[in-house]
């Protein structure tokens, strides 16, 4: 069996290290340590800034590999759903291959029903004739199944970490923000609440301040705050280690990779109600706080202690099973060759 695979890859761009191109660099790893027959497709080839030699490039590489391979898996955020998943899919059908939907992000469902003309009908023709689609949230998945698509549950996935924490360790009061430094993670509700903390509590933020309005000296007025800076992604399960809770307090979000970062470690999580994150989470791992609300924030900060930390850090740990990178990657390649050997 000989796959196609198309979707971003990590860069040495740190700014990069997120989201989708991490989820396509986990599959090839999963690939190549099974020695699957594969050939990868970079969408990104010429780099950021590059649309139209990237979509060039890509549809060029496609057309070539097509007739040698077996199934095409596309994988996609926001843009590639509308724009170069069509082609894909038309050019897959017309070679007669089989098309696999792979969508990121915990949007779609919005994105679908919200689109309008020609776009409309561009995601439409996408999920009406893939042969298989992959989802993050479960409530997705519902979704389309129960309009008769081959949709199925993919999640976000890790590899296991070399760096375990000692789940006996006493609780320290340090927590840790990691990912984009943008509102829509919820870092004004963040130092809002570290006011209302004492000088015992750590508040380490991680992440690229490109796509945000905050500067190093956002933080510095904060006695308990401080910015980190940019992890490498090899560096992230050190610094979760170093850490007690994470927390998460966005506004939006899919299957956001960091909590499942936080599971492989034994972290515990405080992160907001959103629909897919609940879908990671119980009142054994987590705190759950209404979005933009500062004062539950606070809240759920202060209910951690020495007597039921430990609680929390097994109960996030067992968590881990349901994605670890290796049982995920089996599932997604068994539903992909079924009825095809």
């Amino acid at each position: 069996m000989r796959y196609l695979i198309i979707g971003p890859k990590m860069t040495d761009n740190v700014h990069t290290h997120g989201g989708t191109p991490v989820l396509v660099e986990q599959l090839l790893k999963y690939m190549n340590k099974t020695n699957k027959n594969y050939k990868f497709i970079s969408t990104q080839h010429f780099g950021e800034g590059k649309a139209i030699a990237n979509f060039l490039y890509t549809l060029t590489e496609l057309l070539i590999n097509l007739p040698k391979v077996d199934i095409v898996i596309v994988n996609v955020s926001r843009n590639g759903a509308y724009y170069f998943s069509p082609i894909a899919l038309f050019f897959s059908k017309l070679f007669k291959k089989r098309f696999v939907f792979r969508r990121f992000g915990g949007n779609c469902l919005e994105l679908y029903e919200k689109a309008k003309g020609f776009r409309k009908k561009l995601i439409k023709f996408v999920f009406n004739n893939s042969d298989i689609m992959f989802f993050e949230p479960k409530y997705m998945v519902k979704y389309f199944k129960e309009q008769g698509k081959n949709a199925f549950w993919l999640p976000n996935s890790r590899e296991a970490s070399s760096s375990q924490r000692d789940l006996n360790l006493p609780y320290r009061k340090k927590f840790i923000f990691l990912g984009h430094i943008i509102k829509e993670k919820g870092i004004d509700e963040i130092l809002k609440a570290s006011q209302e903390l004492d000088d015992s509590y750590e508040i380490k933020i991680y992440g690229s301040l490109k796509y945000g309005n905050y500067t190093k000296e956002s933080f510095s007025s904060y006695s308990n705050v401080k910015y980190c800076g940019i992890l490498e992604h090899s560096e992230v399960y050190n610094a979760l280690c170093k850490s007690d809770v994470l927390l998460l307090p966005s506004y939006k979000e899919g299957y956001p990779g960091v909590i499942i970062e936080a599971f492989a470690v034994g972290l515990p999580v405080v992160v907001s109600k959103i629909d897919s994150i609940l879908e990671m989470v119980d009142s054994s791992c987590a705190k759950v706080v209404d979005i933009k609300d500062s004062t539950a924030l606070v809240e759920a900060i202060k209910s951690f202690n020495q007597e039921n930390y430990r609680d929390f850090a097994i109960a996030s740990k067992e968590k881990f099973k349901d994605y670890e990178i290796n049982s995920v990657h089996k599932r997604m390649l068994q539903i992909c060759e079924e009825d095809l050997v």
